[in-house]
């Protein structure tokens, strides 16, 4: 009996020990499956954080090259439609800042910023000289601008980084069938939005309360403050203190000039110089006097010679315009290193520079009202403009702070046809080292 109990020891023992070796072996092989689940799980997790990396990566790369295609000079708000097979979240401009473009699949966010240059921006009018207008400010057409969730217009008429006062009020006659178009293809079925159409008749603009904050009076959307405002970058693609780039860059092609002595007849500089039905680009060192002669030379020109567009910049001066009728280009005075001062318009004719030259004159008041008690006076401006003249494809004045004054009027036109045959710039491109995810 003790030898058969003994063999049920042992034989239990053994079914223990084997059951536990069992055990272990399933335990062993339970932890092994799981670390095969979780790697599984790591992976696919992987393989779909990839994904949807590739899916925003597409998606940028599908708004890019929207964007060159396009010529945009900044970043659209249509790129979600326009790469709507990408299916994403969202493909739009970073709120942050507007050369980052952000796209978004699931948890994944990607941003890269992209390059500008050669955009003139937004407005008939770009300005970082203080606007300031003995008169109204009548704007026809304005930059449409994108449309808004009405399909209506967001149209932009001036675009200011610091001053705009206009002393008789502003009119924006919108984009609508009745208005000369924008551009020659542009859609005119659909006007401006009402919050981006000014019509007022008494003193409107931007300029700075008791407070010292800057306020708009009178005026709508269309009338915009942006204190970053850098129409010389935007332009060209370049920064101010590099305009030698830019005068003598071969693909900008400028036709350069410098004004001596007393000499401010520009016109009779580069006229001849005109090439005929083709845009041209005139780069202007020193003060330049535009009177109704001047004026009328351009316009007999461009009268019998279609497309003959004028981008006249003047560099470093004052630029005086009197006088009536319209030119087909653009305007751009900058000044980079010209300090305003009175003796600064002693050549400028006296029948020119007569709303400034006598005292009082129409912009004391307006002067003192923005300027407080300073010293300034109207010969302090760089730039004077009389008359009922415009150029018909824009303004720009990239003079810092300085004063730009209006006699009687400012007639502004926008027109993109005329803008963008002037090119200064390559395509848009990626920019170096800005490659962001998440």
């Amino acid at each position: 009996m003790r030898k058969l109990h003994q063999r049920h020891q042992t034989g239990a023992s053994v079914l223990l020990m084997t059951s536990m070796l069992l055990v272990a072996a399933l335990a062993t092989a339970l932890s092994s499956y799981r670390g095969v689940f979780y790697q599984i799980k790591i992976t696919n997790n992987q393989i779909e954080d990839r994904q949807a990396h590739w899916r925003a990566e597409g998606g940028l790369e599908c708004a890019f090259s929207s964007i060159v295609e396009n010529n945009n000079t900044s970043i659209p708000t249509n790129l979600n439609s326009v790469c709507s097979a990408m299916d994403l979240d969202h493909l739009q401009v970073s709120p942050s800042d507007p050369e980052r473009l952000s796209a978004k699949y699931g948890y994944r966010e990607i941003n890269k910023s992209i390059v500008f240059s050669g955009g003139g921006g937004v407005g008939a009018i770009k300005s970082t000289s203080d606007l300031l207008v003995f008169g109204s400010t009548l704007v026809s057409p304005p930059d449409p601008g994108p449309r808004n969730s009405d399909n209506e217009h967001e149209c932009v008429a001036v675009v200011v980084s610091n001053y705009l006062f206009s002393s008789a009020g502003m009119t924006n006659h919108g984009v609508g069938s009745s208005i000369p178009k924008p551009s020659e293809d542009f859609d005119n079925s659909v006007d401006c939005a009402s919050n981006h159409k000014t019509d007022v008749g008494s003193q409107a603009g931007i300029w700075q309360d008791s407070a010292n904050n800057f306020v708009s009076h009178n005026v709508g959307n269309d009338v915009q403050r942006v204190e970053t405002l850098n129409p010389f970058k935007s332009t060209f693609g370049f920064e101010r203190g590099d305009w030698e780039q830019v005068r003598e860059h071969e693909e900008y092609g400028f036709l350069s000039y410098t004004m001596q002595g007393a000499d401010v007849n520009c016109v009779d500089k580069f006229k001849d110089d005109l090439v005929r039905g083709e845009s041209n680009k005139i780069w202007i060192e020193g003060s330049c006097e535009l009177n109704q002669d001047a004026i009328d030379a351009i316009i007999a020109i461009q009268s019998s010679h279609a497309k003959t567009y004028l981008f006249l910049l003047v560099h470093n001066g004052v630029l005086a315009i009197r006088g009536s009728g319209a030119i087909d280009g653009v305007v751009f005075h900058f000044n980079e290193s010209f300090s305003p001062a009175p003796e600064n318009w002693a050549n400028i004719s006296a029948n020119t520079k007569v709303p400034i030259a006598h005292t009082p004159s129409n912009f004391d008041s307006l002067i003192s009202s923005l300027y407080g008690g300073s010293s300034l006076t109207p010969l302090h401006a760089t730039y004077l403009q009389s008359g009922s003249f415009k150029f018909t494809g824009g303004m720009v004045f990239d003079t810092q702070g300085q004063m730009a004054l209006f006699d009687n009027s400012m007639r502004l036109q926008y027109n993109s046809d005329i803008t963008s045959s002037f090119v200064f710039s390559a395509k848009p491109k990626w920019k170096k080292g800005s490659w962001y995810d998440r």
